[in-house]
């Protein structure tokens, strides 16, 4: 089980960062509040999902994010790409907690990519 956990981890992290190579033309993900205009958002969606996953509902911040994802502005996107890489990196009991396994955050990271219109084949 182990193994299997570690091995969807790092998929996680391989398909987040492939996707944001291809589309921003960085490694890293985490999303810059100040990037795209220089005013800091961070009393908007970016400060509710912070809150949310600090908060143990998991589950409320995925339904908040995927009501931001509109398929065209590309800050949802890299919204998306920090909130699975944020929620990977918490522990196997954390996320049993809030009824949420490895493989569903990846499947949540696939159909956010796939709102973008992304397909990267092979990955995943």
């Amino acid at each position: 089980m182990f193994m299997k956990q570690d091995w969807l981890m790092r998929q996680i992290e391989v398909l987040a960062v492939a996707v944001a190579q291809l589309v921003f033309g960085k490694g890293g993900v985490e999303y810059d509040l100040k990037e795209e205009d220089g005013q800091t958002r961070s009393d908007g969606v970016e400060r509710a999902l912070a809150e949310l996953i600090e908060q143990d509902r998991l589950g409320e911040a995925e339904d908040l994010l995927f009501a931001g994802l509109d398929g065209v502005d590309l800050a949802g996107l890299a919204r998306a790409l920090d909130f699975y890489q944020t929620a990977n990196r918490l522990s196997d009991e954390t996320l049993g907690r809030q009824g949420f396994t490895r493989q569903e955050l990846l499947e949540g990271l696939r159909e956010a990519v796939e709102r973008y219109g992304i397909d990267i084949p092979g990955l995943v």
